[in-house]
């Protein structure tokens, strides 16, 4: 379906992303006979099939070439690195977690202390705003079993020094203060690289993609709330691993989701992330 903005004849465009400085290769489709449901689980995750130059109506990750073999040996190598999976009941537990909240739920309580403290030029005493936050921070760790580096009060740290440094004023604006879509987005991804591995069947990461559709459709209206949930998660995570990463990533994809946003063959492009819903012209409102 066109979007709006094509049969006016102008280019389509989207705030707070780049306009022209896109990758424009074609997504690949494979001409799959599925439903436009699945299609739409499937672009759940699309940024992560894009990297992976998946097709956007098929599960497993097939080579770039021809060929109909799937990506075994590779899925299995960055399932156990990236995320210490390597079986079914790792993918499942993994997945699990993934649609229970793996880092929304920590930016939802993170985020909005930050805020308060970045902004926070009025206190006069000597512990400050901040300092409070942390030894609140702190002793919640403890009670949730977070220790050391693994502490919430780190995390809040991280992100206070990204939103003093600017990180987050390259964000889209206002900023998406849902970041699900982060969590689902990898869901999707963990679902199509356990099946390409051999850890579960086709049958049943579509149940656990089209589980994290409902979700996705619970917390967004369209592709536009979606991408923008997606890069603030996205750079709240870089931002608790490495601040330089996380500026340098904002870019990097920010790019890539204007391209699913922008490209004729773009998945978010081809479905709506609701049944029924008109297919998001970038250039309307979100």
């Amino acid at each position: 379906m066109q979007s709006a903005a094509s049969v006016r004849g102008g280019a389509p465009r989207i705030a707070s992303f780049p306009g022209s400085d896109i990758d424009t290769e074609p997504d690949l489709w494979s001409g799959a006979a599925i439903d436009d449901n699945r299609i739409t689980a499937l672009a759940v995750g699309a940024y992560y099939g894009r990297s992976w130059g998946a097709h956007c109506d098929g599960v497993a990750f097939l080579p770039e070439d021809d060929s109909t073999v799937t990506r075994r040996e590779t899925a299995i190598e960055g399932l156990h690195e990236s995320w210490g999976v390597d079986n079914a009941e790792d993918a499942r537990d993994t997945i699990r977690r993934l649609l229970a909240g793996m880092h929304a739920p920590l930016f939802e309580l993170v985020h909005p202390l930050a805020v308060a403290a970045a902004g926070d030029t009025g206190r006069v005493d000597r512990s400050g705003l901040a300092d409070e936050h942390r030894e609140f921070l702190h002793t919640l760790s403890g009670f949730r079993g977070y220790r050391g580096p693994a502490g919430i009060d780190r995390d809040y740290d991280a992100w206070l020094q990204a939103i003093k440094l600017g990180i987050t004023e390259c964000l889209p604006s206002p900023l998406q203060t849902d970041a699900t879509a982060w969590d689902l987005a990898r869901l999707v991804f963990i679902a199509r690289g356990a099946h390409t591995a051999g850890y579960l069947t086709e049958d049943e990461a579509w149940e656990h993609m089209l589980t994290g559709l409902d979700r996705a459709r619970q917390h967004y209206r369209n592709w536009r709330q979606f991408g923008d949930g997606f890069l603030t998660g996205a750079i709240f995570w870089a931002a608790t691993q490495d601040l330089s990463a996380a500026k340098r990533q904002v870019a990097e994809r920010g790019r890539m989701l204007a391209g699913l946003h922008l490209r004729p063959s773009s998945p978010w492009r081809r479905v709506a992330l609701h049944q029924g819903a008109p297919v998001f012209s970038p250039a309307s409102p979100a």
